[in-house]
């Protein structure tokens, strides 16, 4: 698989030409194709981290710690692959062209005019999917309550500077006003997302959205949607010849609808689920939770008994 140079960083990766080289792989425009080219690494990024969310169907009443890791797989679709390019002033002509997106084919569009001069737009990094991984450590208990946080960071100790992801969720029962005898599980959740990715890219984003489930045995099935925001900036140096510029790119994310589907299976202390979200980009998901305090499964509520 090839994988973009700010990917790697991702996953943590590093050497001591890492700044240059990153630089590299961003400065393809400083023009307005600079937005087009890039949009992806934010519909990525941002709908990725969304998708992690824990994969568990009901909010237990019991006071309990779980800690939870989500593996993500995140597969951009064949139209986040491609934008309309446009040349800019410098060409004697006004012309578009579908052309590749940062994580699109690696391959140069050029267009010729009539008095012989061309216009290049950038090629891209063909980029198949984008790994990640999130640590969670999540609270419940609590009046129907649940927090989850995320925090990880990692310092390249050079230029590059610090890798740090920092998140915050939170979920409430909505059955628990139900009725005891409410089939299913229905929450109401927020999940806050904020990342710094070097000195290149910082992101953060607000996901709401509505859960249910369905817990039968130790299987948890549960199903979600809901709305999402965010912001993505990217900052790099765009060189030309012996000139270069200083570019701040600012985006959000195209695509404000994700919902998705999972299951997970309870074994003791120790749990394993997998999930898939959309539309776009499409996540599949793998979780493995391991229950620090608390109890393992809920005890069954007889009707008539108190």
């Amino acid at each position: 698989m090839k994988y973009l140079m700010t990917l790697l960083i991702w996953m943590l990766v590093g050497t001591n030409a890492l700044p240059q080289t990153v630089n590299r792989y961003l400065d393809a425009y400083n023009n307005s194709n600079k937005d087009g080219y890039l949009q992806p690494l934010a519909d990525l990024s941002i709908s990725g981290l969304n998708a992690g969310l824990p994969l568990s169907a009901r909010i237990d009443q019991n006071f309990y710690v779980n800690l939870n890791i989500s593996g993500l797989y995140i597969k951009p679709l064949g139209s986040q692959k491609t934008f309309t390019g446009y040349t800019d002033e410098s060409f004697s002509e006004s012309v578009s062209r579908e052309v590749p997106t940062v994580i699109g084919a690696n391959e140069l569009v050029r267009v010729n005019a009539a008095n012989g001069t061309s216009y290049t737009f950038a090629a891209g990094y063909e980029l198949d999917f984008l790994p990640w991984a999130i640590p969670q450590l999540t609270i419940g208990g609590f009046f129907g309550t649940e927090i989850t946080g995320r925090f990880f960071t990692y310092d390249t100790n050079d230029d590059f500077g610090k890798f740090d992801q920092l998140g915050i969720g939170i979920r409430h029962s909505i059955d628990q006003y139900l009725g005891e005898d409410f089939p299913v599980a229905l929450n109401l959740g927020y999940q806050f997302n904020k990342s710094d990715i070097g000195i290149y890219m910082d992101l953060q984003s607000h996901y709401g959205y509505v859960q249910g489930g369905y817990t039968v045995g130790k299987l948890d099935l549960m199903v979600y949607g809901g709305y999402q925001t965010g912001d993505f900036n990217v900052y790099y140096t765009y060189f030309q010849g012996e000139t270069q510029e200083d570019v701040e790119v600012n985006l959000k994310n195209a695509d404000n609808i994700l919902g998705g589907l999972g299951a997970k299976v309870q074994l003791g202390f120790f749990s394993v689920g997998a999930g898939v979200c959309g539309p776009k980009p499409l996540t599949g998901s793998i979780n493995f939770g391991f229950r620090i305090i608390g109890k393992t499964t809920k005890e069954p509520v007889v009707p008539g008994e108190n």
